[in-house]
């Protein structure tokens, strides 16, 4: 463990260079915005991490859980092995035009996975210019398919956690404004399940209706029951969300689809009422779906669980970003999103940090107009090398 005026010593340098890096690292966002890539897709993203990684000398691997990048930074033996994650995904949702770096297609980074990127890119520079002095480890963990909460799970499935002691994320937040940080211990996000459905009746003319079975119908009262489970079936005080997020059948205005595509999600803070919507929601696909003559298939393709912070962490972190002053922290109620970073997080201890990018009038999180305050490339770069310099000493 080095002395407290060392380690004090190398925050102070390792802050430095960060703030010499931010063009740097603001150009590296900007280019991961005008090339998005969603989930399990993320090739060119990958090998630019990789590339860069590969750079600074850490022990490289790729294709973890598919498209994912782990890169190890080697410190003092003795110390923990501190995992820090970053998602390389984009939304399919065509961005707004505006910015000259705008994406131009049906992809976006519309929620700051750029910016995550280019952040933490940045701290493995720096580190990896100090790995000498580290009294601990750091792996470097770009996860594919964050959106689609499936990225964790096949990171898991690949070993990303063997040998790790704990692990730290950050999540830009358009609802706070630049230079403040939500860290609040225990419970932060909901868990969440995601289905894709499948409505089928029979195709046919759309001035004949009563020779086909109409699947745009069935789906239609679908979607309505669908809120019942909220309305009519959950405790007052208990939270659960359902949503369709799409829908999609037929592309004509005179023919009937034979089948109607939905994409949808419940969230849940309680894993049993989890566990309840999972199956009425099978259960009103069937019914209602049978009912007007059609049949109803569902496939639940992503989940994650409640994320909670460890309220070790959450503390010793809280500490230094209050010693240094790099932001003000606020405390924010737990959240109806949800992130897979849930899965690293209940198997190790975890910390979520979220880093305000926005503020009042900011557009939301997945809105075609999402954009952020680049300012906080640079401040989550600080917040989460503190954050590891602090943790790899625990």
């Amino acid at each position: 463990m080095p002395s407290a005026p060392a380690a004090a010593a190398l925050a102070a340098e390792a802050d430095r260079r960060l703030v010499e890096l931010e063009p740097q690292l603001v150009r590296l966002r900007r280019d991961f915005h005008a090339h998005p890539e969603l989930g399990f897709e993320e090739h060119r993203t990958a090998a630019e991490v990789a590339r860069l990684l590969g750079d600074l000398g850490l022990s490289v691997r790729t294709g973890v859980g598919r498209t994912g990048v782990v890169g190890d930074l080697e410190g003092a033996p003795s110390g923990p092995r501190i995992l820090v994650r970053a998602e390389l995904d984009a939304l399919p949702v065509r961005e707004a035009p505006g910015s000259e770096f705008a994406a131009d297609g049906s992809a976006a980074h519309l929620c700051g996975h750029d910016a995550h990127l280019a952040a933490l890119l940045g701290v493995a520079t720096v580190l990896a210019a100090h790995r000498d002095a580290l009294p601990g480890s750091v792996r470097f963990c770009f996860q594919p398919a964050e959106e689609l909460l499936a990225g964790a799970a096949a990171m898991l499935a690949d070993g990303v956690l063997d040998g790790v002691d704990a692990a730290l994320t950050a999540h830009v937040l358009a609802a706070l404004p630049y230079g403040t940080v939500a860290i609040n211990p225990g419970p932060v996000l909901s868990g969440a399940d995601f289905f894709r459905a499948t409505v089928s009746g029979g195709a046919g003319h759309a001035g004949t209706p009563g020779q086909y079975a109409d699947a745009v119908l069935a789906s239609a009262h679908i979607t309505a029951v669908l809120q019942a489970l909220v309305a009519r079936e959950t405790p007052a005080g208990e939270l659960l969300v359902v949503g369709i997020g799409s829908v999609h059948g037929g592309d004509a205005a005179n023919a009937a689809p034979e089948d109607v595509a939905l994409l949808g999600n419940v969230r849940w803070e309680d894993p049993a009422a989890g566990a309840r919507a999972v199956r009425r929601v099978g259960e009103i696909f069937s019914g209602v779906a049978g009912a007007l003559g059609c049949r109803a298939r569902v496939e639940w393709t992503g989940h994650a669980p409640v994320l909670a912070n460890s309220p070790r962490l959450a503390s010793a972190v809280r500490a230094v970003i209050e010693q240094d002053a790099l932001a003000e922290i606020v405390e924010i109620p737990p959240q109806t999103a949800s992130d897979d970073f849930a899965e690293f997080s209940q198997r190790v201890p975890g910390l979520f940090l979220g880093v305000g990018c926005g503020g009042p009038g900011h557009a939301a999180h997945h809105h075609p107009r999402f954009d952020i305050d680049e300012r906080a490339v640079l401040g989550t770069a600080r917040i989460l090398c503190r954050a590891l310099l602090r943790l790899v000493d625990l």
